[in-house]
């Protein structure tokens, strides 16, 4: 399986806290999803949460940019931006 993300999302809590959150694509069956992985004073974990999900969920920043990098890939009238 191949994936491809982008991170939109890092925080640092303090006392070698840190979360980060990724949008995600495998790039075999084209799946596209929320990556959350965390650092909790040497323990590591991951999440995998879909995106509507995600964007269901309570507010707070990360979700927020994530709304912001989505916002980047469509212009105000609705086109994708083009290079």
């Amino acid at each position: 399986m191949a994936v491809v993300m982008k991170r939109f999302f890092y925080h640092e809590k303090g006392n070698h806290d840190e979360a980060w959150y990724y949008l995600a694509r495998d790039t075999e069956s084209g799946a596209v999803y929320i990556e959350h992985e965390w650092a909790e004073r040497g323990n590591l974990g991951s999440k995998r949460t879909g995106v509507a999900e995600f964007l269901s969920g309570p507010s707070m920043t990360a979700r927020d940019n994530l709304l912001k990098l989505i916002g980047t890939l469509v212009s105000e009238n609705g086109d994708a931006p083009r290079p």
